[in-house]
Parts: C-alpha cells; structure tokens; sequence
C-alpha cells in the first residue's frame, strides 16, 4: 500500500490591525470624527460649566415638643402617646426654611461671600444685592420632605467647596433661632 501524501493548507492567520489601520478609518472619516470629538467636548465642556460640582446636604428631624402630663388631684395612670408629626407641621417647616426672612440673614453673614458681583452691577445699593443674593441663594437651595418620614432634606448646590457648608451651616443656626421664636409658648397673663 502506497501512501500519498497531500498538503494540508493551514488556515490563514488573520492579522491584528495595526495602528496604521486605524489611523486610516479615522482620516477616511474625518468630517465624522472631527464633529464627534467637537460634539463631545463642548458637552462635556457646557456640563462643566453650568452644572456646580459641590452640593452640600443637610437633614432635619421634626419632632413634636414634650407634652406636660396634667396634673389632678386624683391619682391617674397618664398616657404617654406620642403622636406622630403631620403633614401640615413637616409642610409648614419646609416653608419656614424658605422664607425670605431666614434666607435673608443667611445672605447677611459676613463669612459668606454671597453679594459679590460688584463689577456687574455698580449702581446697585446694598439693598438691591442681597435681594439678589436672596434669589440666587433660592434657586441653589433645595427643600423637600422625605417620603413617610419625619425628616425634611436641605441640599444646596455651588461652585465652591466651603461655601456650600457655610451656607448650611448658617442656614441651621437662622432656622433654630426662626424655629423657637415661632414655637416659643405666648405668656398670657
């Protein structure tokens, strides 16, 4: 038995692209390339320039006062029953924390820089810029209740790291002295 003898092809080796290959798809599309590289850096460019990048948050848990048991002449079995916040009282300290009072002594604090804009309007008095400060601090700042809690969420969004702290920080301190001048119990005499 004679044997014959063939040739087995081997299969063709496919090459890896080389980056010479690549560059030519690119300047064969070069209109293509050129607007997706234009369309991404100004999105990305546009978000980096209106978008601020700190946001400071805040939560507030809103609880009702201690309640004085009655006092009786007679022995009795209190009940302590805590009764939970309504929506009316989270919905009412939400306003209290946007109120243009409050938001105007956080525009007033000396360790914010919040009135600035001197050079884009000169012929306005000190009065006409914190109310500006008042509406920019508004649109920055965000209110909100936390669905089927007593928590009421603060943000407060801006371009500069300490500032969005800061603001909280005497955003707090306005709203517990606005918050006991409220609920501080009237003197009947």
């Amino acid at each position: 038995m004679a044997e014959e003898l063939s040739l087995v092809p081997r299969p063709a080796r496919e090459t890896s692209p080389t980056v010479r290959d690549l560059l030519s798809v690119l300047f064969r599309q070069r209109r293509l390339a050129t607007f997706s590289f234009a369309a991404v850096f100004l999105g990305i460019l546009t978000y980096g320039l209106i978008a601020p990048p700190y946001k400071s948050e805040m939560k507030i848990l809103v609880q009702r006062g201690r309640e004085d048991p009655v006092v009786a002449p007679t022995p009795s079995q209190s009940d302590f029953v805590r009764v939970a916040v309504t929506e009316e009282e989270l919905n009412s300290e939400v306003e209290l924390l946007r109120d243009d009072e409050i938001l105007r002594i956080v525009a007033c604090d000396p360790g914010l820089s919040l009135q600035t804009g001197f050079w884009l309007h000169p012929w306005d008095n000190d009065e006409e810029r914190i109310a500006r400060a008042v509406r920019r601090l508004k649109r920055r700042l965000t209110v909100e209740t936390l669905k089927k809690t007593d928590l009421i969420n603060v943000t407060y969004d801006s371009a500069n790291a300490a500032e969005t702290s800061k603001v909280l920080h005497s955003l707090a301190e306005a709203y517990l002295a606005r918050h006991t001048q409220v609920h501080r119990p009237s003197l009947q005499v």
